[in-house]
């Protein structure tokens, strides 16, 4: 069964439509999928969007500079990658910008990772977005397997790197903390509620 990493969907507030993009992971088909409904949000031009990243485990790295580059104008700062104090890469937005017009909310839990914290930080930094729901998951290490062993036949995870926010959040200190915390009960679960994303749609709805 294959499950597309992206699905847009919208929800009327207030009189207003949301446009609602869900993001399940950054993989293969994200950056496609991405594009299609960035080019679908421009030719409804809603009142907003609530980017939902919510038990997005992450992925590639690139895949979340290229979707955090349609909410920022070229040369904003995204992420820094530090090896060291004097050895550091930067990635900045390439200037897509097709999606900075519009209110955004980003909705974040503790299953956001990685490249979902990545891209969360980015817009919360940027001034783009207000975060929404509760504290992130906190992995922001580079890490690469090193063989050793006389055939190379055993391997250590080594980490070489960490991830910086623009506003010098290190992804693995602890994670992002939301600018509006909204928790997600078992009861809300058990009886199809999402306060979260009802918080996220008013928000962007005023």
């Amino acid at each position: 069964i294959e499950i597309k990493s992206v699905k847009l969907s919208y929800q009327d507030v207030n009189g207003k439509r949301i446009a609602v993009i869900k993001l399940s992971r950054f993989g293969d088909d994200t950056e496609s999928l991405f594009n299609a409904a960035v080019a679908d949000i421009q030719k409804n031009n809603p009142a907003g969007i609530v980017l939902d990243l919510r038990n997005d485990p992450g992925g590639y790295l690139e895949t979340s500079v290229a979707v955090a580059s349609e909410w920022l104008e070229k040369g904003k700062l995204i992420v820094k990658e530090d090896h060291s104090e004097k050895d550091e890469i930067i990635y900045n937005s390439d200037g897509r910008n097709g999606l900075g017009k519009f209110k955004t909310v980003v909705l974040i839990n503790g299953g956001s990772a990685s490249a979902a914290e990545i891209l969360a930080g980015a817009l919360k930094d940027n001034g783009i977005a207000q975060l929404i729901g509760e504290k992130s998951f906190g992995k922001g290490s580079v890490q690469e397997l090193v063989p050793f062993g006389p055939n190379n036949e055993m391997a250590v995870k080594v980490t070489i790197a960490k991830w910086i926010t623009p506003g010098g959040k290190n992804l693995n200190n602890g994670g992002l903390e939301p600018d509006i915390k909204v928790e997600l009960t078992e009861d809300d679960a058990k009886n199809d509620r999402d306060p979260q994303l009802q918080k996220a749609l008013e928000e962007v709805a005023k």
